[in-house]
This record gives structure tokens, C-alpha cells and sequence, in this order.
């Protein structure tokens, strides 16, 4: 062998042992990017399911129960500000639509037919577009939407 044959393979076992490096990086960093998303959406889950106020608030939303409108306003601003949290992190593409529609759809629908929920508060300020925007996705969404739970 030549110096100039072992310099050429040199440089290609460089070049291959550079690319494989940088494509386990890749598989890696899309790995570890997978894992924050999910554990950032438990956490979510998890603070929406567990807040006693949110619960209590949950407990009368399915019958829309006229005491929904004395909680403070501010205790429901927090409750359907926490939706336009989930809403804004699937518009950020840091959740699945359907993902969302799974665990959370249900509720977001409810909000925006509930009556009591939003007395005090005015449903069509500019403020409260991010959420109009995420129950007329979920609404779009169906029933039959949440076919692909991949996070």
C-alpha cells in the first residue's frame, strides 16, 4: 500500500465515522425532543385533572350547571386560559391536533357550549380568540379525528 492509498482511506473512514456521528446525533436529539414533548404534555394532563378548582369546575361543566357562574371570574378565566395553553402549544406543533382532541377535546367543546361558564366574561373579545379558534378545530376534528395519537 501506498501513503497516498491509506491517506484516501483515512479520509473515508473520517467522512463515514463523521456521518455516523452526525446522524446518531440526529436520531438522538429527535429522540430526546420526542421525550419533552410527552412529558411536557403529562404535565399538563396531569395539573388539569388534579387542580381541585379545575375539577370542581369540571365536575359542573358537563350539565352546564348554573353554578358555574359563581365561581370568581377569575378561577374560570384560568380554567379555559389553560385550554388556549393546550391550544397554543398544538399551534406551536408541540402537540398533535388529534392528540389534543383525544385528551382534552372533549372539554374545550364543553366550554364553548356552556352558558354559565362564560357569564361575565365576553366570548367574542379579540381576547378570547385562540380559544374560539381551538373549539372550532376540535369541533372540525369529530369524533372519529383522533385516529393518530403519535405525540
Amino acid at each position: 500500500m501506498t501513503l497516498d492509498t491509506v491517506k484516501d482511506l483515512s479520509i473515508v473512514g473520517a467522512g463515514v465515522i463523521a456521518l455516523t456521528t452526525f446522524f446518531s446525533g440526529v436520531v438522538e436529539y429527535a429522540r430526546q425532543n420526542h421525550a419533552r414533548r410527552a412529558e411536557q404534555f403529562v404535565l399538563m394532563r396531569r395539573r388539569f385533572l388534579e387542580d381541585p378548582l379545575f375539577r370542581e369546575i369540571l365536575n359542573c361543566l358537563a350539565a352546564d350547571d348554573p353554578k358555574l357562574a359563581d365561581f370568581p371570574i377569575q378561577d374560570r378565566r384560568n380554567f379555559i386560559g389553560f385550554l388556549e395553553e393546550v391550544a397554543l402549544m398544538v399551534n406551536s406543533r408541540i402537540i398533535r391536533r388529534e392528540v389534543a382532541h383525544y385528551m382534552f377535546g372533549y372539554y374545550v367543546l364543553l366550554v364553548d357550549r356552556s352558558q354559565h361558564l362564560w357569564a361575565d366574561l365576553d366570548r367574542e373579545s379579540v381576547y378570547w380568540t385562540v380559544f374560539r379558534n381551538f373549539a372550532a378545530l376540535m369541533r372540525k376534528i369529530g369524533p372519529a379525528g383522533a385516529g393518530d395519537l403519535r405525540f
